[in-house]
């Protein structure tokens, strides 16, 4: 697989992927992935990328990984590197942390361990620069504190020795030379100060002197200088020791951690170009749904996508057609689709795309000579098909390129049919191309087999038929790109005229079928709008069948409130009665009326409503093609209102969110009217004037609740 990997292009697609990674390591990561025939290597893989899309935003940047081998015996790792393990144990805390929150990813969350304690401990004596805190341990913190009150007494000396003997300087500046404090001193005058000539400068004009006075000084800041360094050495030897003892988990966590680049690098790049984890049936067949080479993807141009089944009943597919028409391309496809899913990588591709288990996958694709060897292209072909032949079983997928070209075509046509027919008995899953039609014609008529084309109208499509074998088109070609006329029609005289024929009615089935898929796509479109349609229309009768249940619950409910209500005044009519001592006979008469009441209420009760209902009077009518803009220009008041009042029921119960009344200008007395009306109305959330162009004060918005 690895010579078919590498010339398919394999190599330029983890190139392609490898640019998504946040880190060399990441990239590195993506680079060596290889194919593999281990089902449940790909599996675990794909189930890491489909969880992981699920966090990916979450993942902070792993751009600190790099490949850090195991420290060299004896070899104390500088602050720096110190620094680096601590920020990667970090980022461990942080993954972990937030694999765990969102349960994802439990396997490689498992593999993470951040090492609290060591960082703590890097922590305690190494700063955010890679540097020792000075004040890490008592002897350094005592070490630096002396130090800087020696160099403190050294400026205060030197200050004096400016202000007194400034005129002997260079420059009024104290500086250092070889590690000791000096002044710039005019080389005539350095004999007018008593001290140590450290350095000259290069002009040879100026004499940098340690003056005499703080020789003694100058000598304690170098013995302190030493036992800091010493107990920097210390420390740093402490912490390369810790680290040591920890490598191996530290090394795990940061193959762990570049593994979920690599993960993230693919998952972007699954996202961009819409990939997808095709699915991995036991059976070694081949079923590619809208698939795309890719390598293509992301050109200016159009890319033909790729729809090919093949394996159930066939198992032989050879595909012919003129040159450039993308029969190469085709097998490329194929391939590195394949060999990218067997990787670990998503392939763009539709839903539904099944790779078979493969046990091998083997090819030869375009011209494989052997300068090395010293075999022709044919030679190095027939070797290398020996090869395929040797491993080919009933779980081998071959890819062949150009079959029994590169020699002479009847011998070519026969050694090929041989082959066919051995790897046939074989089982293998065969892809092929070629020009010979002695090939063509005998698929045509062998079961297990089937002819393919590249589709060619006015040039290629880079289509795939299947069932349809193509036509070289060598003549064609010839004539299109200019050969003269008499030199095309002695071409034509000397082919033969049955061949010549069927190669002119394998052209005119190929143009039937490419209008006959034309015409598919356009019904598949069709019914997709149409669908679409149903869909909207649908949701509408959905909306209007609710607002008919809401509207009669309404009214029901308005229906017992007035029974309810109208019960409340007879109770308390016939209370006042009583407590005004009314006759018997009025009081018979108000509890007969309250009787009446009480079955009324019943009723109402126990009977649904209908949208016939007399009593209540009910009407409902929902227009699914209601307009959105009503006009009452030349209305009276009543009449313009009465016209607005019903728009605004049926917009209601059509779902609008904003309608349109057009009133003219005029003298703003329907504008007026209908502003007044519109603000207080309980349907009505706001109103707007639109602007001069959709007509302005002519017009009024009603936006809707």
């Amino acid at each position: 697989m690895k010579k078919l990997a590498s010339r398919i292009g394999l190599d330029l697609l983890l190139d392609k992927i490898s640019a998504y990674a946040d880190s060399q390591a990441g990239r590195t990561a993506v680079l060596s992935l290889n194919p593999t025939i281990s089902k449940e290597h790909r599996l675990s893989a794909f189930k890491n990328l489909g969880e992981i899309k699920q966090v990916i935003r979450l993942i902070p940047s792993l751009q600190i990984l790099k490949n850090e081998r195991v420290p060299e015996k004896g070899k104390i790792l500088s602050g720096e590197t110190l620094l680096y393990y601590k920020k990667l144990l970090d980022l461990s805390n942080e993954i972990k942390s937030m694999l765990i929150d969102n349960e994802a990813l439990e396997e490689l969350e498992n593999r993470l361990d951040p090492l609290a304690p060591l960082v703590k401990e890097i922590t305690k004596f190494i700063d955010e620069n890679g540097s020792v805190i000075p004040t890490s341990t008592p002897a350094l913190k005592s070490f630096y504190r002396e130090k800087a009150s020696v160099e403190n007494q050294i400026e205060k000396s030197l200050d004096y020795f400016l202000r007194e003997k400034g005129h002997l300087l260079q420059d009024n500046i104290i500086t250092t030379r070889l590690g000791r404090t000096v002044i710039p001193v005019k080389y005539d005058k350095k004999d007018q100060i008593q001290g140590i000539i450290v350095d000259l400068s290069r002009t040879q004009n100026t004499a940098f002197i340690e003056p005499g006075e703080i020789v003694t000084l100058n000598n304690r800041i170098s013995e302190l200088e030493k036992d800091i360094g010493a107990e920097k050495k210390r420390i740093l030897k402490y912490l390369t020791d810790k680290v040591t003892e920890r490598f191996d988990t530290i090394e795990k966590n940061a193959k762990t951690l570049t593994e979920i680049d690599s993960l993230k690098a693919r998952t972007l790049y699954a996202e961009e170009f819409k990939c997808i984890i095709p699915d991995f049936p036991e059976s070694s067949t081949l079923k590619l749904k809208e698939c795309y080479h890719p390598l293509l993807l992301g050109e200016q141009k159009k890319v033909e996508p790729l729809d090919l089944e093949i394996g159930e009943k066939e198992r032989i597919l050879l595909i012919s057609g003129p040159n450039a028409g993308g029969k190469t391309v085709l097998l490329k496809n194929v391939g590195i689709n394949i060999l990218s899913s067997l990787a670990g990588i998503p392939i763009p591709a539709k839903e539904g795309s099944e790779i078979g288990s493969f046990t091998n996958i083997a090819g030869i694709i375009e011209d494989e000579q052997s300068m090395e060897e010293s075999l022709s292209s044919f030679s190095s072909y027939i070797v290398r098909l020996k090869e395929i032949l040797r491993n080919a079983d009933n779980n081998c997928l071959i890819l062949l390129d150009e079959l029994g070209g590169n020699t002479d075509p009847v011998e070519g046509s026969a050694l090929s049919i041989a082959l066919l027919n051995a790897l046939k008995d074989n089982g293998s899953l065969v892809i092929a191309t070629t020009h010979l039609s002695p090939l063509k014609f005998y698929v045509e008529e062998q079961e297990g087999m089937i002819n393919g084309s590249m589709e060619y109208e006015n040039g290629p499509t880079y289509h795939l038929q299947i069932g349809i074998p193509g036509g070289s088109r060598a003549i064609a070609t010839a004539e299109k790109f200019g050969l003269p006329k008499k030199l095309i029609s002695d071409a034509k005289s000397f082919v033969d005229s049955e061949i010549f024929k069927a190669e002119t009615l394998i052209e005119e089935l190929s143009l039937r079928k490419r209008k006959l898929r034309e015409q598919e796509k356009e019904l598949s479109r069709l019914k997709r709008d149409f669908s679409k349609t149903k869909e909207e229309y649908d949701k509408k009768l959905k909306n209007a069948q609710e607002e008919k249940k809401k509207i009669l619950h309404e009214a029901k409910e308005k229906a017992e409130s007035m029974v309810i209500e109208a019960r409340a005044l007879v109770e308390r009519t016939i209370k006042e009665i009583q407590e005004s001592k009314a006759s018997k006979e009025s009081i018979k008469k108000y509890k007969k009326t309250f009787a009446s009441l009480q079955a009324k209420e019943k009723k109402i009760k126990t009977e649904p409503i209908k949208t016939s209902d007399k009593s209540l009077d009910i009407k409902y009518h929902v227009d699914l093609e209601l307009p959105f803009e009503i006009s009452v220009r030349g209305m009276t008041k009543e009449e313009a209102w009465k016209v607005a009042d019903k728009f605004l029921d049926k917009a209601v119960v059509a779902n609008y969110n904003s309608v349109r009344i057009v009133h003219g200008k005029g003298s703003w007395i329907l504008r007026n009217m209908l502003h007044k009306k519109l603000k207080k109305d309980r349907r009505v959330k706001s109103i707007d004037t639109p602007s001069h162009y959709e007509g302005g004060e002519g017009v009024t918005v009603a936006f809707l609740k």
